[in-house]
């Protein structure tokens, strides 16, 4: 007989109705441990299969430390892997011109293909495939659930939220699959795996006004990002920001002096670490430090 796990979402002023489970329902206990920091790699990931392994060995790792409530960024354009700054900027800087639809078409068969395959919540799979199902949300949002069926036994399975957002109905989604799937206030019961994919929020002030305390005391105080890569332009250079569990928050860019790059491209250098912090660095952190490093 197969697991599921099925939310049934009827969208009646923004409300979350009905939520239906078919699994076992399971406990849940998120505690961030605080494991000591890593080190960060000296480069960044040179293509897709290279995200996916430092992903999954990050949400892994993580689970494996008591962490069960997780956030996690993946990278949504090619230009990470290559030096064309025209692509980049057009991607990243301005945005993916697509929208969300877009974007999900792209993050969907990576999560369900390759991530979520590969994170380890136990070692006896018995020889046998993880199985992943997926339930589109909201169309028009590119939102979807998808879950895990491990072969170890329905304690072991996974949920991912795929691009929720701020609205109201993602934090009613979010609270009705913590209830069904990882209750956190049964301690009784086992831990299971939440993790929210590239969302759509950075901090509480994306939720406005009004939902911005809700947020932070439901969301971000409690899903710790344990993965992420961040990509923007400072100063004309592509800069990106990487997060692997339990390191230090990376930043890394091509950095030459302008006067010596032998009639190169300056973006034609492969991005290296150049500096780190303990928690995801604001702008002006990240302008003093590109600026000191040009400067030496």
């Amino acid at each position: 007989m197969h697991r599921c796990f099925t939310l049934n979402l009827l969208l009646i002023a923004g409300a979350l109705t009905t939520l239906a489970c078919c699994s076992l329902v399971s406990a849940f206990s998120s505690s961030s441990s605080s494991s000591p920091a890593q080190p960060l790699p000296n480069n960044l990931p040179s293509n897709p299969d290279d995200v996916i392994r430092q992903a999954a060995n990050s949400i892994t790792n993580a689970y494996e430390s008591g962490v069960y409530l997780q956030t996690i960024r993946l990278p949504l354009s090619q230009a990470i892997y290559g030096n064309k700054e025209e692509g980049f900027v057009a991607d990243r800087a301005i945005g993916w011109q697509g929208g969300p639809m877009e974007t999900y078409r792209y993050l969907s068969p990576m999560v369900k293909n390759n991530l979520l395959p590969r994170i380890r919540t136990a070692n006896n799979t018995a020889g046998l495939n993880v199985k992943v199902s997926e339930q589109i949300l909201l169309d028009f949002d590119g939102s979807s659930l998808q879950t895990t069926e491990h072969p170890a036994g329905a304690l072991y399975d996974i949920q991912a939220l795929i691009q929720p957002n701020t609205d109201g109905y993602y934090i009613k989604t979010i609270q009705a699959i913590e209830e069904q799937f990882c209750n956190t206030k049964k301690v009784d019961k086992p831990n299971r795996l939440f993790v929210l994919v590239n969302p759509a929020w950075r901090d509480k002030s994306s939720f406005g006004i009004f939902g911005a305390q809700k947020a932070q005391e439901l969301i971000l105080d409690r899903y710790e990002t344990t993965y992420a890569v961040d990509q923007f332009i400072v100063r004309g250079r592509q800069i990106s920001l990487l997060k692997c569990w339990s390191s230090d928050w990376g930043l890394y860019a091509a950095v030459v002096n302008d006067n010596d790059c032998g009639g190169k491209d300056k973006q034609s250098m492969p991005a290296q670490l150049i500096a780190s912090f303990a928690t995801r660095p604001e702008y002006k952190e990240i302008d003093a430090a590109l600026k000191g490093v040009m400067n030496k």
